[in-house]
């Protein structure tokens, strides 16, 4: 391809190499303490570092394809079907998302609606997405099948 493919390959590294530092140590350091507060505060570096990575991915999937783009503005239609077919699922996920508040959590301070509808509208989408790609593994299986006939 382009020059990105290295780049790609050695950001992977990189954050590979932090993912498995962050994880040694967040094992290491809520291993040693029976205190919640402290197992705590080991696991938040893995959550700031999480949404660090989403970052990372978002900016990557926005950025990458567009010295493909300008060499074959052909391939901006695939991005675009791309991009509606993820908006679609999330709105899919949206519309089947509850924001009713949960029962189960004795001593713990309620959780907010937005909170339960953001966390609703996630699982459903990878569920779908997670759905669609079993789908279309199968599918490609069994045309591989018939195609080879």
């Amino acid at each position: 391809m382009w020059k990105a493919n290295k780049f790609v390959n050695i950001l992977l590294w990189v954050l590979a190499l932090i993912s498995i530092f962050l994880c040694i140590w967040a094992f290491v350091r809520s291993g040693a303490t029976t205190d919640l507060a402290e197992k705590m505060t080991a696991i938040n570096p893995m959550l700031i570092w999480s949404y660090i990575l989403v970052g990372i991915a978002a900016v990557l999937t926005i950025f990458l394809p567009v010295p493909q783009v300008i060499e074959n503005p052909k391939s901006a239609i695939g991005i675009a079907v791309g991009i509606l077919a993820f908006a679609i699922v999330i709105v899919i996920s949206y519309l089947f998302a509850s924001g009713e508040p949960l029962n189960f959590n004795p001593g713990h301070p309620p959780v907010s609606e937005g909170t339960i509808k953001f966390t609703d509208v996630n699982l459903i989408s990878v569920y779908i997405m997670l759905s669609a790609t079993i789908l279309v593994t199968i599918g490609a299986s069994i045309a591989n099948v018939f195609k080879m006939r």
